[in-house]
């Protein structure tokens, strides 16, 4: 299977590798190893919570009006969306997958961003999250409520991200924070282009989720930021 990733530059934002480096470190420095059984537990917890509904219209409403501008690479923005992230049933993947489907503005708008996030617990007991894109998204636009959609979902549809860019989760009473950084991600992108990939997400004490990713380029120059200097702030919908 192809291991290039296709990215949305449109949807870009990023945190230098320095600071995501040192979430990096901190998260993946915290505590002993559960055991099996915690392990699965809290994979289990984690991806239930993360299932249903969420926007950042919160944020986008108070956020300053000179973050209101279209994406770019190079300034700094923020724009409204809606995330759904919905459990499915997809054995050729994972034992616990979620599909991602991501909205410009509200739940009815353009869908902006597919993945396919894959939870597992590794031979070191921690609960880790593989990322896949798809080579083409169309056929699984707006199928999560459908009952089987995804059972016939395989690796040959997807773009992983490859095992090394695996966040690694830990938690913490009723939070959890998974992170990679660029030195410890690195792909081929679909365009051809290498990149370091430095991600985080983070379910906050107060029901919050924090969503940011980058991709950064050999000559240091960004590929794609999402988004650039604060994190995508999700509210749950009820």
């Amino acid at each position: 299977m192809s291991k290039k990733l296709y990215g949305n530059s449109r949807l870009a934002a990023g945190m230098p590798r320095t600071g995501m480096a040192f979430l990096f470190a901190v998260v993946a420095g915290c505590g002993t190893s559960p055991s099996p059984q915690t392990a699965m537990d809290q994979r289990d917890r984690l991806v239930a919570k993360l299932a249903g509904n969420w926007n950042n219209a919160v944020q986008f409403a108070t956020a300053p009006a000179a973050l209101e501008v279209p994406p770019s690479v190079t300034g700094d923005w923020l724009n409204r969306k809606h995330a759904a992230f919905t459990r499915v049933e997809a054995t050729a993947i994972g034992e616990r997958v979620l599909y991602l489907e991501w909205r410009n503005g509200g739940r009815d708008e353009a869908i902006s961003r597919q993945r396919i996030w894959s939870f597992r617990t590794d031979a070191a007991g921690a609960i880790r999250m593989d990322f896949y894109a798809f080579v083409d998204g169309k056929p699984w636009a707006d199928r999560a409520a459908e009952a089987g959609a995804f059972r016939g979902l395989t690796l040959d549809a997807l773009r992983s991200y490859g095992p090394a860019c695996g966040l690694t989760f830990t938690a913490t009473n009723q939070t959890f924070a998974g992170a990679i950084s660029a030195k410890d991600c690195t792909l081929t992108a679909a365009s051809g282009r290498k990149m370091g990939i430095d991600a985080s997400v983070q379910l906050t004490s107060d029901g919050a989720l924090e969503y940011l990713e980058s991709g950064q380029l050999e000559d240091g120059r960004y590929a794609f930021r999402v988004p650039p200097s604060q994190p995508y702030r999700f509210v749950r919908l009820r």
